[in-house]
């Protein structure tokens, strides 16, 4: 007999394409059930009720998005630092995760469980980019300073039509914050 349930997982990633689109007020169960060509029955096999399903929402970011990210990148192309940082930057860029970024910050203005799943997002997105930079030779200051604009890029939102578009301007800025690595000299 096939499934016709969804995962969690499903419903999470549901959420976050409304999210992206809309904003959290359009996270609603008709809005995730049209979305996934279901009825409410999956819903509440894996959830108690909306607000439950909010919490897992920003749970999931807050602790599993990044980490996935970088074990994604690691299985693709091993612990190369600078290898390791182009792949996890192009699924990034794959995965709408800037888009996720923004989304997930604007909710966090309404909501503590929001903000607290950034905060952590965000830490852990600092500690890999660290180990990354300071992976590829640039001392602790260096490493943390290439963080942080990699981070601010992450999370930039502009609304406007950008000619290069942002997605060349960010690989370029990415290769030149890459360039000084002293593993590169």
């Amino acid at each position: 007999m096939p499934r016709t349930g969804k995962t969690q997982e499903d419903w999470i990633k549901a959420g976050q394409r409304l999210l992206i689109e809309e904003g959290i007020d359009a996270v609603r169960l008709p809005r995730l059930t049209e979305a996934l060509g279901v009825s409410s029955g999956s819903f509440y096999h894996h959830f108690d009720n909306l607000d439950a399903y909010h919490a897992a929402l920003a749970a999931y970011y807050g602790s599993e998005q990044a980490q996935r990210l970088f074990n994604e990148a690691r299985l693709a192309v091993g612990e190369d630092p600078d290898a390791l940082l182009r792949e996890a930057t192009a699924i990034f860029r794959r995965d709408s995760m800037r888009q996720l970024n923004i989304a997930m910050r604007a909710w966090a203005h309404r909501d503590a469980r929001a903000l607290a799943a950034v905060e952590r997002y965000d830490d852990v997105l600092a500690e890999r980019l660290d180990q990354i930079f300071i992976g590829m030779g640039f001392g602790e200051f260096e490493a943390k300073s290439r963080t942080l604009i990699m981070m601010g890029l992450a999370s930039l939102e502009t609304s406007r039509d950008l000619d290069p578009p942002f997605l060349q301007r960010w690989q370029h800025i990415r290769d030149i914050i890459l360039k000084d690595a002293p593993g590169q000299r």
